[in-house]
């Protein structure tokens, strides 16, 4: 059962946050010295993500004594419509959130439905939300890429599109090998850092199970599943993506949107 934090937790906490404030004020002297302009944002994303994260370990405290399906679920869904919200914050194009939130809502939540379903992962709340928000996270970043990358490529190829399309071609043939290179591209940063374990670095999650007295081995079994478990899911929420945005891209009478194009 977890318990609320006592006096010397509070002041560790503390401490370690005090030490993050000098590295926050380094990391701002260099851009001023580098004349980077990025300080602000800076300031802004490190107080934002430092009161968000404060406020989830508090309300975590609560979670993870959840075994209740319902509430599990209701926690898991606010966090994908999050994601899904933060994704229409960086791409403000039409009908962008409803797609992300289908995305990311189904492409997470199959694949961690799947896990528990399989007795991968337990369903208590201390395992269902640390690793469902790795999750969600990671479909969210990959789906980002993903539309970022589709509309990059299009807009670089748009003639040989257009060409496509007054010859026949569906909108779908026409930007088929766009969309293998936007899954390319959204899925080989995860594949490199599983290239990677236990030689170049070891992961958060393994990291965090060993810090708090769980088996290594136990922690890289976890690790491996959370890997393919994002993996798969962010393909699925890519496929998704790109299912729905395409009829965006184009218009009834399959010619390219331009005025979606030009939004970018």
């Amino acid at each position: 059962m977890m318990i609320l934090p006592g006096i010397e937790i509070i002041t560790e906490i503390l401490q370690r946050l005090s030490i993050s404030i000098i590295l926050l004020i380094l990391l701002i002297a260099l851009t001023k010295w580098q004349q980077i302009g990025l300080e602000k944002m800076f300031i802004w994303s490190f107080t934002r993500g430092l009161v968000q994260i404060l406020i989830m370990a508090l309300i975590l405290v609560v979670i993870f004594a959840i075994t209740e399906i319902f509430l599990l679920v209701i926690v898991l869904l606010f966090m994908c419509f999050f994601a899904a919200y933060t994704v229409k914050q960086r791409f403000p194009y039409p009908k962008v959130f409803p797609i992300e939130s289908i995305a990311i809502t189904f492409g997470s939540l199959s694949i961690i439905s799947m896990a528990v379903i399989l007795e991968i992962i337990p369903l208590k709340g201390e395992y269902i939300i640390p690793m469902g928000g790795m999750v969600i996270a990671n479909v969210m970043v990959m789906t980002g890429i993903v539309l970022e990358r589709l509309i990059s490529d299009v807009k670089k190829s748009q003639g040989n599109i257009e060409a496509a399309l007054s010859l026949g071609d569906s909108p779908w043939n026409s930007i088929k090998s766009i969309t293998k290179e936007s899954y390319r591209a959204a899925m080989i940063p995860t594949t490199n850092r599983v290239a990677v374990l236990g030689i170049v670095t070891i992961p958060g999650l393994m990291s965090g199970m060993i810090i708090g007295g769980a088996n290594p081995l136990i922690a890289a079994a976890y690790q491996i599943v959370i890997f393919l478990m994002i993996l798969t899911s962010g393909f699925i929420g890519s496929i998704i993506l790109v299912f729905f945005f395409i009829k965006e891209l184009f218009t009834k009478e399959e010619q390219l949107n331009l005025s979606l194009l030009q939004m970018s």
